[in-house]
């Protein structure tokens, strides 16, 4: 068999190997965040975000999800680890906000805008 030969195998069952991965696997799916920044981000921007009392925000708390979308997760300064409650500490260019996630309750307790 000569290469040619050979590599159409080899391209037909490159083919006929993605077709297939495809129709079975990535099809009319919903694929959620895969990275860990979008994935919190994802998990902390829901409707029902819970404000702690005396968290004054500049904007309406409809538009917090929006504000959530647009900024970074610090995870250096987030503790997530061997704790009950995660905390999670978010920036953008014009603030910082803390979250903390106890039995899926959200609670928005520290804004600082910058």
């Amino acid at each position: 068999m000569n290469f040619l030969h050979r590599f159409k195998f080899f391209a037909i069952g490159v083919g006929l190997g993605s077709l297939i991965v495809y129709g079975l696997l990535i099809r009319n799916r919903d694929f959620p965040a895969w990275l860990p920044e979008d994935r919190v981000l994802e998990e902390l921007a829901v409707d029902s975000v819970i404000i702690r009392d005396g968290v004054q925000l500049p904007f309406a708390d409809s538009l917090l999800a929006e504000h959530i979308l647009n900024s970074d997760v610090l995870f250096d300064e987030s503790k997530v680890r061997d704790m009950a409650c995660r905390e999670y500490q978010l920036e953008s260019e014009t603030e910082r906000m803390r979250f903390k996630i106890c039995n899926k309750r959200i609670e928005l307790y520290e804004y600082k805008p910058k």
